[in-house]
């Protein structure tokens, strides 16, 4: 009777430790897989908003072709939108962290302009894919 508690702790250590490895490995693999955007590149975003169209609207095969270039001409006027939004939202963070510069030491100026010029190059990149996705 007195290794029967032994036994319970013996199994409750076990599940835990099953547990714990299982969310470890759950968490790992789920942190390296995309989640996938319908925005990402112009065909997906398009296809995306024309099956979500026809399913709302019910509409007929003939109807979804006749809407078809009108919903690819918004897919690729909201993408241009994006990318003025990004030149323009890295715009104002550029001038708060140029009024943000003077008030700094040589050394912490030093750092934010290497951050400045990496989030630049950062920036650069992503318009550069979005454009080459369009």
């Amino acid at each position: 009777m007195g290794s029967s508690w032994k036994l319970a702790l013996v199994f409750a250590v076990l599940f835990l430790t099953g547990g714990l490895s299982g969310s470890v490995i759950t968490y790992s693999v789920l942190r390296r897989q995309p989640i996938q955007n319908p925005t990402r590149n112009f065909h997906t975003w398009s296809e995306n908003l024309m099956r979500r169209l026809q399913r709302v609207a019910q509409l007929t095969p003939e109807e979804s072709a006749k809407i078809r270039p009108r919903v690819e001409s918004a897919v690729k006027q909201m993408q241009s939108i994006q990318i003025q939004a990004m030149q323009q939202g890295s715009d104002a963070l550029d001038a708060a962290l140029a009024e943000i510069e003077t008030g700094l030491n040589p050394d912490q100026q030093k750092r934010l302009e290497h951050f400045r010029e990496r989030r630049r190059e950062f920036l650069q990149e992503a318009i550069a894919k979005r454009e080459a996705q369009r």
